[in-house]
């Protein structure tokens, strides 16, 4: 039942747009209606021509999946910034030995 109404309200927001699809990308034109605040879908924003509205929103699985990947990014970014520190100390240790050895 929920399946056949999101369907019907699919077909009706899209039964005037122009879909055109370029290769692997598919864009849309939709004329923004302007109010004090407009609001963009994610899909908009990241596939229609148009300019975003000013504020963005996401439905939950969606903002799940950008949290995860930005969780992941950051254990990367830590992970790589301690690596680089230990290569690091390992440079200068090597430099120091080696200006030991040509010291003496």
């Amino acid at each position: 039942m929920e399946n056949r109404s999101f369907r019907k309200f699919l077909e009706e927001k899209s039964a005037n747009i122009k879909v055109e699809r370029q290769g692997q990308r598919i864009s849309w034109d939709e004329e923004v209606k302007k109010d004090k605040y407009s609001f963009t879908g994610f899909l908009e924003f990241a596939y229609s021509n148009k300019t975003s509205g000013d504020y963005i929103y996401l439905d939950r699985s969606t903002a799940f999946d950008i949290l995860d990947r930005i969780n992941w990014m950051e254990k990367k970014i830590k992970s790589l910034s301690t690596r680089l520190k230990i290569l690091f100390l390992l440079l200068v240790a090597s430099l120091l030995a080696a200006a030991w050895g040509w010291l003496t």
